[in-house]
């Protein structure tokens, strides 16, 4: 490794040495024109220069520029100057004004210095809309031929006087004609051009910020506008849908959220990583970013343009760019608002029997000889299930000595029943309309020396459920530091603080007992025993232990609490110091601290608190005394974790960027090193007893409890009852990752472009084992702006085509702790061990253990037609090696698998983007936006050591060679038998209803759980001060299981204890089979009243008939926004106030015909999630000063 690095740093080096010894050797022939020896300095010295053509227009020298050497830049331009009556004037950071001597307004310019202002020159800094350089910006003087472009820090020196008037322009934003200031200096705010296309031209890797025509790799910028207008959320990336071709957003529960081009790895991480102003940030951090104060964003989706995050990067990179001052030299205040109205979830979505439905088919499997009253009523604390009221009706009429008044009022009662519905009160009493709000007022401006960002910000969540809500406060500060032209300095500074409280609020929907109330008609809460305690053995309990049973849920939920706070601090700073011309230091730091307290309380009124109490209680041995109680009687069960992190960043890096012979060679490198650490902690404790106003607990015999254990009333388990949580906990996890890294690129001519990089990461994941540890990832990549030709002056339609191609290679690492090369055991305190301390191998080791590698061919062009449709093409192939996975060990080991390398991936697709300027004139425009991403993924090897011999192995796999990840597999349907059993048809024709009869070669593919078409679809239409704008969003290509009935056997329509969401069944059990001769209408199996059902019902639960298109099309959101005019601005000395008003989630095309929203299906289980935040509205302000 140490050899590799200095041979990189020994080429680098001599690159630079050829370069300037190549340059030194210049010479100038006599009678050289003045201005070819100032690009021979140019070239030797590595300096500007800026003056009028006229000025040395005829002019003339003989100096000998070979013997210069050693001697001052002054010393040769005094030389070659000085003969012609010329002066020069030195600028800043080695730039020069060459002027006549006559010229009167320079007489007194003997004692300029860096930073004075120079008649005749103009200096300043381009800035786009965010306060971001702009690099590349043409800069040229109205009715002169002097001109320039921004550097990649956006500063730039040109000719000119001060009542010139500046022309500044780049792609995609307004013309700006402005004139200098008295002292000479013009900083330029540009403003994006809403009459033309956006087409992205400057793009950030998270490294470095560079012109997209200077990098091959494939990029992608989502629109901020839509964006930031978007309100349902305050999750960035769930903002980013239907933004950026080839990142798919799949919410369906059970999937990977996000994925960029597809699934690269099976079981490390599959999700892109997060970089927020260059420093990585894991998920539940890039959460705390507040929308309002990104800049930018850039996605990175090849190897060129990711592969500079070496072994993170596989998955793609989302490059985040927060806000910066400006320096216009006047403070702006920004404020931005909104209240998003959220609505209830929606707790009748899921298909079940409505209460009459649900009576009668109670009725029909009531069986009292299967299932008898005092087999039902018998507690056992693992098996027994509770009797609800329709099940205690349906037993008393089963006695065959009720007199007939007693019968009539027992069915009188069922069909009461059969007429109640909960659903209303379900509603009101267990729900809400959620409330998300935020408020963020900011403060931005500044100087050329000193600019700063600043904004705080509220943001306000009120669940559906009652008594649960999240608030946050956050405060944000960027600094910039312009010390001198060779050194600045940023200091960015984030806090957040979010604490979020919730009671003990149960959640049901409809498949809970549909007639089951909560609050009698006299507004009382009514109790629910049954759910966790038969009767007759509840009076029993109670009378041993003298501890109340009784459980009420709406009592219950205001008898606890789970409170958690968090304090979240990002610090980022950053050095730049410029050594030479065209040779920087950078330096970027970042510390990630934070720490989040959960607090967990159940008071000793609580049932919680009750039964357990009563679980560790042994009934008193005579008449007179007293149960002796095992935990204390009083004060509640307290548990509070401490969750700590503490993440930083070092990053050091020489950047060298610069352009030779007026631009036509331009060559940017960069080579650095990297240390990352990830360092994670955690404690936790729980007592009893315990006292919120003394803050103390009671005292606990924990050894016995959890060693012995006791008989207690209530039974907790088979034997003794046993306390087997531990009172204390703590765990640590520690990721360091060593990175080297370097990039080069070089453009000739502005047409031509090559790209390299190479990265070389080390992880303690690995151990010292080098062979795993040496895994370099690199890339190379070439670019042809094929619309800077000439042959294309004469194609006036097309204004911009650039061909891309680029090959490398990223990689992925492990999940920590879930795989290692070497063992790693966890301390664990239990009672359970000698001394109450020991030693667990919580991950053995795998001397083999090695990085994934994701190889990446890329093919692209970029386009702008007519200057109104933009766009872009990408072809991409990638393949994966070294998939991390279970691997089957020998089970002398103690273990049956072990993280290892197990199989290859491949994904293959295409990106398109596109935006054109439909109409626009001046008071009505109309712009369309779509983006376009198409995958398709197959898992090419796959080790297993126990190959799949039967359809019931198959048919639930997920990762099998030959076929797509996440691939649904699935059961030919053959309908009913005459008895109402499913049957399965097998691919020699025959059906079949035997067990295990599947052979794998029966079982059909159905196609993938992940999207192969996503993408969305935007219109932005603008008249006057109204804007309107649509934006759809798109997952299509792939599939899902449909929820069904499961419930065939058994004997009880009744709830699981404790549950609110079990009980009911689905809709589709009242189209059962129930006689012969029904099969020819229904594909429904039978139910039968045994409890040992001998048929093989996944025949039909995983059949290919319920199997469905998942495909979508959603309207995200429609914005409608009203901005004040310009005259009542003035007035009030505003710069703009809008108003907007968003509906979101609104409408939905679905390719299934059951009613099924797959965004709240889990495609792999087939179970539906109530859906939320559906059909919401937004009221927003937006206000600049």
């Amino acid at each position: 490794m140490k050899k590799t690095i200095t041979c990189l740093i020994k080429v680098f080096c001599l690159v630079l040495s050829v370069l300037y010894l190549n340059q030194a050797h210049a010479q100038v022939n006599k009678a050289m024109p003045v201005a070819e020896a100032l690009k021979k300095i140019t070239e030797k010295y590595q300096t500007k220069f800026v003056y009028e053509p006229a000025v040395l227009r005829g002019k003339t020298t003989t100096a000998a520029l070979e013997k210069t050497n050693g001697q001052s830049i002054e010393e040769v331009l005094k030389g070659i100057l000085y003969p012609n009556n010329l002066l020069f004037l030195y600028v800043s950071d080695n730039h020069y004004a060459i002027i006549n001597k006559d010229d009167k307004s320079f007489q007194n310019a003997a004692g300029i210095t860096l930073g004075t202002a120079v008649r005749g020159i103009i200096k300043g800094n381009v800035t786009d809309e965010n306060g971001l350089p702009l690099p590349g910006v043409n800069i040229t003087v109205k009715d002169k031929t002097s001109r320039a472009s921004s550097d990649n820090s956006g500063n730039y020196v040109i000719a000119a006087d001060r009542e010139d008037l500046l022309l500044f322009t780049f792609v995609g934003y307004q013309v700006a004609e402005l004139s200098p200031n008295s002292g000479g200096i013009l900083n330029v705010n540009m403003k994006p051009d809403v009459s033309q296309l956006k087409d992205v031209e400057v793009v950030s890797t998270g490294y470095q910020r560079i012109s997209r025509e200077r990098s091959a790799g494939s990029f992608a910028k989502p629109d901020l506008d839509i964006m930031n207008s978007r309100s349902s959320s305050m999750n960035i990336a769930q903002r980013l849908d239907g933004l950026v071709p080839g990142l798919t957003v799949n919410n369906a529960p059970g999937t990977e959220t996000l994925l960029i081009r597809g699934l690269t790895s099976i079981n490390a991480t599959a999700s892109p990583l997060f970089v927020v102003d260059g420093i990585v940030l894991d998920g539940a951090n890039v959460n705390s970013i507040n929308p309002n104060d990104v800049a930018d964003i850039t996605v990175l989706k090849d190897a060129t343009a990711a592969s500079i995050w070496g072994s993170n990067a596989a998955n793609g990179v989302i490059v985040i760019t927060t806000k910066k001052g400006s320096n216009t030299g006047r403070i702006r205040i920004d404020y931005d608002g909104f209240v998003n109205f959220q609505g209830r979830p929606e707790t009748d979505y899921l298909p079940a029997l409505n209460s009459s439905q649900f009576i009668q088919a109670a009725r029909d499997i009531f069986d009292p000889v299967l299932n008898t009253y005092a087999s039902v009523t018998k507690f056992s604390p693992t098996t027994w299930k509770p009797v609800p009221a329709h099940e205690e009706l349906l037993y008393k009429l089963a006695d065959k000595t009720l007199s007939p008044q007693q019968v009539a009022a027992y069915e009188q009662q069922l069909t009461d029943l059969a007429n109640t519905s909960n659903q209303k009160q379900i509603n009101e009493l267990l729900y809400r309309n959620a409330l998300l709000t935020n408020h963020t007022l900011s403060l931005s401006g500044g100087t050329e020396k000193y600019n700063f960002y600043g904004s705080a910000a509220y943001t306000g969540t009120l669940n559906s459920s009652p008594g649960a809500s999240n608030n946050t406060y956050k405060i944000n500060l960027r600094q910039d530091f312009k010390f001198s032209d060779r050194i600045q300095l940023y200091l960015i500074t984030d806090l957040t603080n979010t604490t979020a409280q919730a009671k003990r609020n149960i959640r049901p929907n409809n498949m809970f007992l549909p007639y089951a109330l909560f609050q009698d008609q006299n507004g009382s809460n009514i109790s629910m025993p049954w759910l966790y305690l038969p009767d007759a053995d509840r009076a029993t309990f109670e009378s041993k232990s003298l501890i109340d049973l009784n459980y009420s849920p709406l009592d219950e939920i205001n008898r606890g609490y789970n409170n958690s706070n968090s304090m979240l601090a990002r610090i980022n700073t950053g050095l730049d110091v410029n050594l030479i011309k065209g040779l920087k230091f950078q330096g970027v730091y970042g510390l990630v601290k934070g720490n989040t307290k959960t607090r967990s309380y159940d008071g000793d009124d609580s049932f919680t608190f009750r039964r357990e109490l009563a679980q560790f209680t042994v009934a008193a041995v005579a008449p007179a005394t007293k149960p002796t109680y095992y935990l204390p009687e009083t004060g509640a069960i307290y548990e509070v974790t401490n969750n700590l992190q503490e993440n930083w960043n070092v990053r050091n890096q020489l950047v060298f960027d610069h352009s030779f012979d007026n631009q036509k060679h331009q060559i940017t490198a960069l080579f650095g090193q990297e240390i990352r650490k990830t360092f994670n902690t955690g404690n936790g404790s729980i007592v009893r007893g315990y006292d919120e106003q003394l803050l103390t607990s009671g005292q606990v015999d924990y050894k016995m409890l959890a060693v012995t254990g006791v008989t207690g009333v209530l039974p907790r388990g088979s034997g003794a009852n046993k306390l087997d949580i531990r009172n204390f906990s703590a765990n640590e996890a520690d990721v360091r990752f060593l990175s080297y890294y370097a990039n080069l690129g070089y453009t000739f001519n502005n047409r031509y472009t090559l790209n390299g990089s190479w990265r070389i990461d080390e992880s303690n994941l690995f151990g010292k084992d080098q062979s795993a540890q040496n895994r370099p990832v690199w890339s190379v990549g070439a670019g042809w702006l094929l619309s800077n030709e000439g042959f294309m002056d004469q194609v006036k339609w097309v204004d911009r085509l650039n061909l891309r191609s680029t090959y490398g290679i990223t990689g992925n690492a492990p999940i920590p702790g879930s795989a290692a090369s070497y063992d790693i055991f966890a301390a664990q305190a239990n009672a359970i061990f000698p001394g109450g301390k020991g030693l667990v191998l919580s991950t053995p080791g795998n001397q083999s253990l090695s990085w994934e590698s994701t190889k990446t061919l890329n093919f692209g062009v970029d386009f702008s037609i007519l200057k109104r449709l933009n766009g872009s093409v990408d072809v991409y192939s990638k393949k994966t090696e070294n998939l991390i996975g279970e691997l089957q060990v020998n089970p002398f080991t103690g273990f049956a698998t072990i993280e290892g390398n197990q199989g290859a991936l491949k994904n293959r697709g295409v990106e398109l983007n596109l935006s054109s300027l439909n109409i626009n004139t001046r008071d009505f425009s109309w712009r369309t936006l779509l983006t376009l991403g198409y995958n398709k993924n197959e898992v090419t090897d796959l080790y297993s050591k126990t190959a799949i011999t039967t359809g019931s192995g198959k048919v639930e796999q997920r990762f099998i060679k030959g076929y797509s990840a996440y691939a649904v597999f699935a059961y030919q349907y053959a309908g009913l038998d005459n008895t109402g059993a499913p049957q399965v048809r097998l691919n020699d024709g025959t059906v079949s209803t035997a067990k295990n009869v599947a052979t794998p070669d029966d079982i059909v593919y159905m196609g993938s759980f992940q999207p192969k078409w996503a993408g969305g679809f935007s219109n932005s239409l603008k008249y006057r001060d109204f804007g309107l704008q649509f934006n759809a969003v798109y997952n299509l290509g792939f599939v899902m299981r449909k929820d069904v009935n499961r419930f065939y056997s058994g004997g009880r329509l009744v709830p699981d204890v404790g549950s609110f969401t079990t009980g009911n069944v689905h809709s589709d059990f009242a189209n059962r089979w129930k006689a012969s001769g029904d099969e020819a209408f229904t594909d429904i199996p039978a139910y039968v009243g045994s409890k040992t059902d001998t048929r093989e019902l996944n025949y039909y639960y995983l059949a290919d008939k319920n199997v469905v298109d998942a495909s979508y099309i959603k309207l995200r959101d429609i914005t409608l926004a009203y901005q004040l005019p310009k005259a009542l601005l003035n007035s009030i000395r505003a710069e703009s106030i809008s108003f907007r008003f968003q509906v979101s989630n609104i409408l939905l095309w679905k390719a299934n015909d059951y009613g099924i929203d797959p965004e709240f299906q889990s495609a792999a289980s087939g179970t539906r999630n109530m859906p939320a935040n559906q059909k919401t509205f937004t009221l927003g302000a937006h206000v600049t000063f």
